[in-house]
């Protein structure tokens, strides 16, 4: 599957999250994205990135940014997926983390429109499954240590795209006169 990027400023493509700005960043949207943690993403340093899709794909952003899927808007920090489109415009820093993208430098690179990247198996996740993936507020930041973030949001997406491969549902309840959602699984 081809990726083409059709215009990009201040954006770099990041082969793993230790030589990232903001690593927790760049490794939720692996997460959020089914990629394993160490897969590459592209930076977006307040600027804007916008990729040509043949294929469908499965992604996700995180950060401070607006996002456009095949011209629909979308949310940051939710699996999506695109077709035809994907533009990104970020206000701080942002990260974009497409499923199976490959890369093969080991540093941070500028990235130029033209540039042809390529995704091996983007669309393997059951869209029942990305539906599900939402990142509630608690997770969008790190606390203390990146890596026990990211150990604690590997952990809810495990156990959300468990829950829903095993048949649970959303239901929203209200405790406290608070609305929340909660996955439900009914037992025999």
């Amino acid at each position: 599957m081809t990726i083409v990027i059709r215009s990009a400023n201040r954006t770099f493509l990041s082969p793993s999250p230790l030589s990232s700005i903001d690593k927790y960043l760049h490794a939720a949207a692996n997460i959020i994205s089914f990629n394993p943690l160490i897969a590459p993403a592209f930076e977006v340093r307040g600027g804007a990135l916008e990729l040509q899709l043949h294929e469908r794909v499965t992604y996700a952003v995180t950060g401070d940014a607006t996002v456009l899927a095949d011209g629909e808007q979308a949310e940051t920090w939710r699996a999506g997926v695109a077709q035809r489109s994907l533009e990104v415009k970020a206000t701080g820093t942002a990260y974009v983390s497409i499923k199976g993208l490959q890369v093969s430098s080991v540093e941070p690179a500028q990235v130029r429109p033209g540039l042809s990247l390529a995704a091996v198996n983007p669309d393997s996740v059951p869209p029942k499954v990305l539906q599900a993936v939402k990142i509630p507020a608690g997770l969008k930041y790190p606390q203390n240590d990146w890596l026990e973030s990211v150990s604690r949001l590997q952990r809810h997406v495990a156990l959300v795209a468990d829950a829903v491969q095993r048949g649970a549902e959303l239901v929203k309840v209200k405790v406290g006169g608070s609305e929340y959602e909660v996955w439900v699984l009914e037992l025999e």
